[in-house]
């Protein structure tokens, strides 16, 4: 259900520098921050509240100009604007995805062990779909010039940190009831309760299916999740959300404009 690899994702909006055999391209990346000292803006020279935290980062590769390619952090950390005397962390507001004015991603109908329900299926052309959680260290060694090697170093090399010795978990936070995550495999992954986590360890592949059962009801679902270090040597990251929209099957809509009209036709006999 999962393509193993982005396999060059966007009809071509990612460059996968000299061997697309080994191309380690994928949407969503987990380092560690290594940035000490807020560059610029009102907090300048003050400490990054995010340093040595673990980040979920999403990439930004750049085909055009590989050299413009980046991350951008989610579940992060930020001083409360105008606080620079007395400076307050907080969750940042931006923590969500798909990021920006992008619409939530949409489910639909599945297939294979999720036939019968509603499921995020993978859209080469909506990057944010492509829900694979990879470590930073898989993009570590490519050639430079390549898309690959300019990522991994983006933000004056803020994320080549090693994580190697981390015991990373997923912890889930809070999920819409109806909401589900599983697997390839299996309809279940662990992470059904809040603070459930699943150990996905330094060398981190994992690729969650969002599900609802077919009968469920439409409308936005959210699952908020945060990274920890079991191991003691990275701090955790903030909050992170992703958002859903779920579509009611034709079928159902039919059926409930049908019973809609039947009770219409008793009422006016």
């Amino acid at each position: 259900m999962k393509n193993t690899m982005m396999t060059a994702l966007a009809a071509g909006a990612f460059l996968l520098g000299p061997s697309q055999s080994e191309a380690a391209l994928f949407s969503y990346y987990i380092g560690v921050d290594g940035l000490q000292t807020i560059a610029s803006g009102e907090f300048a020279g003050a400490a990054n509240p995010n340093a040595n935290r673990l980040t979920l980062l999403y990439a930004h590769p750049d085909e055009v100009t590989p050299a413009s390619s980046h991350y951008h952090s989610k579940g992060i950390y930020r001083y409360q604007p105008g606080s620079a005397s007395s400076p307050v962390i907080e969750v940042s507001p931006s923590s969500y995805l798909p990021e920006g004015t992008n619409p939530p991603l949409a489910m639909t109908a599945g297939s294979g062990i999720y036939a019968g329900k509603s499921v995020v299926l993978e859209d080469p052309a909506n990057h944010f779909s492509l829900i694979d959680f990879k470590s930073t260290a898989d993009l570590d060694g490519f050639t430079a010039g390549t898309t690959e090697n300019y990522l991994f170093n983006s933000s004056a090399a803020r994320w080549t940190g090693s994580i190697a010795d981390a015991d990373v978990h997923l912890v889930l936070v809070s999920m819409t009831p109806g909401l589900n995550i599983g697997t390839e495999t299996s309809l279940f992954s662990g992470l059904i309760n809040p603070g459930d986590e699943l150990h996905l360890g330094s060398d981190i592949d994992f690729s969650p299916v969002f599900w609802l059962d077919g009968d469920a009801a439409g409308g936005a679902y959210t699952a908020d999740f945060k990274l920890v270090d079991e191991s003691g040597t990275f701090g955790d990251s903030g909050t992170f959300q992703f958002r859903f929209n779920a579509v009611p099957e034709p079928s159902t809509t039919l059926l409930g404009a049908s019973a809609l009209m039947l009770a219409l036709i008793r009422r006016r006999r």
